[in-house]
């Protein structure tokens, strides 16, 4: 197995621990700017996250018409 694989047992773990870890950071950051700040930060994240795949299908799309257009 290569160094950067991982089995499912230690996959399932690290996913186990990020989420502690990300809980923790969530809860640390409510205590230190408030909860409407986190609020904030997360509506933005998620308006930035759904424009990349917006934008990402919009890509696929033409490349998929390109396709198209050669092979015919």
């Amino acid at each position: 197995m290569d160094q950067h694989e991982l089995d499912g047992p230690s996959l399932n773990c690290l996913h186990d621990l990020a989420k502690v870890e990300a809980e923790r950071l969530r809860r640390q950051a409510m205590r230190d700017f408030g909860d409407e700040a986190v609020d904030d930060f997360w509506r933005g994240a998620n308006a930035i996250w759904q424009r990349g795949q917006a934008t990402a299908q919009r890509n696929a799309a033409r490349f998929q018409a390109r396709l198209a257009r050669c092979a015919s």
